[in-house]
């Protein structure tokens, strides 16, 4: 269960105060946030808002706590259990609030509004704390707890006028499964991924399950066409808007669910355990530094190479005049082949090719071996299948795709199956340590395109997607000395 804040009564100096606990007394509180004119808070009650100041710290029961004239508060967090049942009315209570406030009021230089800063009453009023007091809870509070009231929250990549709507509707997630939806470190590390609400079998209309799993995968196209340039405390004239008709029917609850607690329901467990690889995967490639230190120079200077030609190129790329069907198919062609540039000729203006770091590492690698050592070490699975899988030579790998079938799904809409070959693990695994063979992995590969018609009249793709992989199985390729002609055994 996450940490969170927690108020009590208590009589201080011979009066009835509010406390809110920060910390353990044993912590030192930092001088610089006591010092000068108490900041004000503010109090939202039916479109208005009222100052409101406290009145010191104390020491109660080995606590350190902020004290103040007693309010009926409950911590914000409680809409994930004793709340939850007014969990929608309550978070756009706040966005209401926010919308109120003095812009210079927020500190949004995180994109997100910490947790510790909003408290509900009992009587429906909400009161947030000014950011002084968000400093002093951040600085008297253990890393986990600081990581659920704030960097939890943090949606990285978002388009800046749409950070509030979407920890709005971060809010309404967390309201209905006990966590935040990026809280989870596989989350995060999968592109910031929730788990979809629909997969959950929650109990809520699906006009709510869609919103809230809509808007957090909303594209960045998307969030400008819906707030534009708004400033965001004004952009949540969206998110009101579009949970104005909206219904929650989830009832309280005493605790708050954890994400591990869905793998009882089969989607999510399906949903999790490939979250769960891909993130690995993702991790891996970020501690393959030896490699980026060793060839970034390289890299860098193919890379500016070859995408400025491609840029600066007025003539028509190879695949002009290709159906949607073969521009997709020459793409993973020219992956085959380790040609960045080709992969990059038939790509709208702007579009990243997530392909294109892999494919330069390992064109760069032959490119060197090939310069000193008068091979190629590179092998295309598909000349490889056809010879009749033969022993190859020591030090070189196979690399491509295999077994290709693109199908159209939808308008513009494009997918990819087939066998990827590669000579490393996308999960960490043991490295192998037969001198006499070589591992080759395979990976049933899937990944989704948009491909359509541009400006100059010939296909491009607009589009590519993140590429899906699910391990097949792990070949021992027998391997033969140069110069010899006899394969060795394993």
């Amino acid at each position: 269960m996450h940490k969170v804040s927690r108020t009590f009564p208590y009589e201080i100096d011979g009066q009835m105060m509010q406390c809110i606990i920060i910390g353990p007394q044993s912590m030192d509180l930092p001088s610089y946030l006591l010092q000068g004119e108490k900041a004000c808070g503010y109090i939202y009650e039916d479109g208005s808002l009222t100052k409101w100041y406290w009145k010191g710290l104390s020491v109660v029961e080995g606590e350190r706590c902020l004290y103040f004239d007693p309010l009926p508060l409950f911590p914000f967090a409680d809409i994930a259990t004793n709340k939850r049942a007014q969990a929608l009315t309550l978070v756009r209570d706040l966005a209401r609030t926010l919308q109120a406030l003095p812009f210079s009021f927020l500190d949004l230089s995180s994109g997100v509004l910490p947790l510790w800063r909003v408290w509900g009453m009992e009587d429906g009023r909400l009161l947030i704390l000014p950011q002084d007091l968000a400093d002093l809870f951040a600085a008297c509070s253990d890393e986990e707890t600081r990581y659920f009231h704030s960097s939890s929250w943090v949606h990285h990549g978002l388009h800046q006028p749409f950070t509030l709507c979407d920890q709005m509707t971060s809010l309404l997630y967390y309201a209905a499964l006990g966590f935040p939806p990026f809280h989870d470190r596989d989350s995060r590390e999968d592109s910031f991924r929730a788990l979809p609400l629909s997969l959950t079998e929650i109990a809520l209309p699906h006009s709510t399950i869609q919103f809230v799993d809509r808007t957090l995968s909303m594209s960045l196209t998307k969030q400008r066409d819906a707030v534009m340039n708004m400033e965001p405390q004004k952009a949540l004239s969206w998110f009101l808007s579009q949970t104005e008709s909206l219904q929650w029917t989830l009832e309280a609850s005493e605790t708050a669910k954890s994400r591990d607690s869905l793998t009882a329901v089969e989607a999510c467990a399906s949903f999790l355990d490939g979250q769960h690889k891909r993130a690995n995967r993702y991790i891996f490639w970020r501690k393959k530094g030896w490699l980026v230190i060793t060839l970034a120079a390289v890299i860098i200077s193919v890379s500016w190479f070859t995408t400025n030609r491609i840029q600066e190129s007025r003539k028509p790329p190879y695949t002009a005049g290709m159906t949607p069907t073969q521009i997709v198919e020459a793409y993973y062609d020219s992956m085959n082949e380790l040609s960045l540039e080709k992969m990059e000729a038939s790509l709208a203006k702007g579009v990243k090719n997530p392909s294109s770091m892999e494919v330069t590492n390992l064109y760069v690698t032959r490119q060197t071996r090939q310069a000193y050592e008068g091979i190629n070490t590179q092998i295309d699975p598909n000349t490889w299948i056809a010879e009749g899988r033969p022993p190859i030579l020591m030090g070189t790998f196979i690399y491509g795709i295999a077994d290709l079938s693109i199908e159209q799904i939808g308008q513009d809409r494009y997918q990819a199956t087939g066998t990827m070959y590669t000579p490393y693990a996308y999960t960490d695994e043991e490295p192998e340590q037969n001198a006499m063979a070589t591992p080759v992995y395979t990976y049933e590969l899937k990944q989704e395109f948009s491909v359509e018609l541009g400006e100059r009249e010939w296909y491009e793709i607009t589009d590519i997607g993140r590429a899906s992989v699910q391990p097949m199985e792990k070949l021992m390729v027998e391997t033969y000395v140069k110069n010899s002609n006899t394969a060795l055994s394993q």
